[in-house]
């Protein structure tokens, strides 16, 4: 079994490792990733490279991976999400979301390897739902926690609660973002928008925020279950390259 050392990223969220080999782990290794997601929810692996077979590996230890509904695949493998810069005009990014929460059965983990990257620019922040939940007053935790919020995206649309709560950890986090959720189940879109606006607000605050910058070789894997994020497009038309894999469900039995 590999010796794992987690180096705490923020007061929030995150935690780093850098000699540990994502490839071909073994059962215990794999029991500790998992546990440090649990306790960081979201982990940096420093001085990876992982195969396409083995990053599709590394996620179907998690559940069944998960293909995006619009977008393609490298090399013939549709579970492996290609993320390229094609401008940012064209690129959805620059707001906060959970992956394609729009689904019935949303994302639960998400596996992102740095391929390609800019000289500059291009980090990631990912931002603590549990803490933002924790951080509302009793009455307004009480209002919410009955509501569903609709989310829409990619030709999709379902309800997820609001609160929700972790199927593993057991813990609640808010569940709303700005990439996916429309309204609330009930409500239009304009009665809505003020409350919406000031969960995902809430949700973003700095002090519940981890920010990564990329170096190539960097695997980052975050828990969609109780974190948003949001990619910083500040670096123009230059290349960068990105492979995903994303799981559905829960880990199996």
């Amino acid at each position: 079994m590999q010796k794992m050392s987690v180096e705490k990223l923020s007061g929030s969220l995150g935690g780093q490792v850098c000699n540990f080999d994502l490839s071909n782990i073994s059962d215990d290794d794999f029991e500790q990733v998992a546990k440090a997601l649990h306790d960081h929810q979201v982990m940096v692996f420093k001085r990876q490279s992982l195969s396409i077979g083995d990053h599709a590996a590394l996620g179907k230890r998690f559940g069944v991976l998960h293909t995006h509904p619009v977008s393609a695949g490298v090399n013939n493998h549709p579970e492996i999400l290609l993320l390229r810069n094609r401008g940012k005009a064209e690129n959805i990014t620059e707001a906060w979301h959970s992956d394609v929460s729009c689904q019935e059965e949303p994302p639960s983990i998400s596996i992102l390897q740095a391929i390609d990257i800019p000289p500059y620019g291009g980090d990631t922040i990912w931002a603590n739902q549990y803490a933002a939940l924790d951080s509302l007053s009793p009455t307004m935790r009480t209002m919410i926690t009955p509501l569903r919020a609709v989310h829409r995206g990619f030709d999709m649309e379902t309800s997820h609660p609001v609160v929700r709560t972790h199927p593993e950890t057991g813990k609640q986090a808010l569940y709303v973002n700005h990439g996916f959720t429309n309204r609330f189940d009930g409500m239009t879109r304009t009665e809505s928008k003020p409350l919406l606006d000031y969960l995902v607000e809430v949700g973003s605050r700095a002090d519940f925020t981890v920010r990564h910058s990329w170096a190539v070789g960097d695997i980052v894997m975050w828990d969609n279950r109780c974190v948003m994020h949001y990619a910083i497009h500040d670096y123009d038309d230059m290349p960068r390259e990105m492979h995903r894999v994303t799981v559905c469900g829960e880990r199996p039995a």
